[in-house]
């Protein structure tokens, strides 16, 4: 089994509101110049970054055959992650988006898996929105922002939220939204190719030294792009801790919880990959393209077949192995799917 932990997706039933030309949950869509779509709300606007924004997800599976990927795990592009908006049109959009995701799990079960989306403006509505998408709807947990509108993840009004996936057993993917360098990263793509690496990594260091993983023992956190530049920081990190009174108060050093925390191989970089996984360790890396994003992998599974600098027991946990442990799938019980 070849499991892919970071693809995006556009609801259906955004696609209906754009070209009806309709409002979507308090965001408006609009075309720009390279006929990507464009969601706008009166605090922010991003373009999708994928131009056939209309083809049905079943499309797709053709692609996964293509790049020999078994199992996608769905979450609903980061564009849309817009928690500037007011609770009602959250709540509304989170149900919405969840709803769906959960039918297309249903009627392709063997290729798709899926992550909720949360109001998380509303920390009691996300841990409902969480209970229900696992409960009721078969989802395996969320995908959630690095921020939330500017709000890091050692907030104790989030706390609730991390506590109810550490009791769920959910997966939680974090993904940068909304990047908040972005006024002086402006030209270049910098904004991506800097920016979300370095959301990721305030996210990882909030958490860390925030003593979140002292609380919550069981919380299962995945973080995009590697992780950003969370492990190129480690020593960094732990040499703070010794120096710093304000980064105390942690059980362990800080490089310590890095190894309690699963990444996905999104590096673009054979070297860098191979260094993460000797910081943290092979079973905490796991697939991941950025799939249909033009930053992700074009060919992930021959990317990673092709890394010099791991073994073929490396790989094949990379490749499947660590997702299928997570997500508690045995080969057998995937084949019969």
């Amino acid at each position: 089994m070849n499991i892919d932990v970071h693809t995006h997706y556009l609801p259906r039933s955004v696609v209906d509101a754009a070209d009806a030309g309709r409002d979507w949950n308090g965001i408006r869509f609009s075309l720009n110049d390279r006929g990507h779509l464009v969601s706008q709300t009166p605090k922010s606007q991003f373009a999708l970054p994928w131009p056939d924004f209309r083809a049905p997800i079943s499309d797709r599976i053709a692609a996964m055959d293509r790049l020999r990927v078994d199992l996608h795990v769905l979450s609903l592009t980061p564009t849309l992650w817009r928690h500037e908006l007011d609770v009602a049109d959250g709540v509304s959009m989170a149900r919405m988006v969840n709803d769906e995701t959960a039918a297309i799990v249903a009627e392709h079960p063997d290729r798709f898996a899926g992550l909720a989306f949360l109001p998380l403006q509303d920390a009691d509505a996300s841990v409902r929105e969480l209970e229900r998408s696992m409960r009721e709807l078969g989802l395996i947990g969320a995908a959630v922002s690095t921020h939330v509108d500017g709000e890091d993840w050692d907030s104790e009004r989030l706390f609730p939220v991390l506590q109810a996936a550490n009791d769920l057993g959910a997966l939680v993917f974090v993904h940068p939204a909304s990047v908040r360098a972005r006024g002086i990263l402006p030209n270049y793509h910098l904004v991506n190719m800097i920016g979300n690496p370095l959301e990721t990594t305030i996210a990882i260091g909030s958490i860390v030294f925030g003593g979140v993983l002292d609380r919550l023992d069981s919380l299962r956190l995945v973080f995009a792009h590697g992780g950003g530049y969370a492990a190129f920081a480690a020593g960094r990190f732990d040499h703070g801790a010794t120096v710093r009174p304000e980064s105390k108060g942690t059980q362990l050093p800080p490089a310590d919880y890095l190894r309690r925390l699963y990444f996905d191989d999104l590096t673009h970089s054979a070297l860098a990959l191979r260094y993460l996984v000797d910081l943290v360790g092979i079973d905490q890396v796991v697939l991941g393209s950025d799939f249909p994003a033009d930053m992700g992998y074009v060919d992930p599974v021959g990317w990673l077949e092709a890394a010099p600098l791991l073994d073929a027991a490396e790989k094949a946990q990379i490749l499947g192995g660590n997702l299928e442990r997570l997500l508690g799938l045995g080969r057998a019980e995937m084949a019969s799917a």
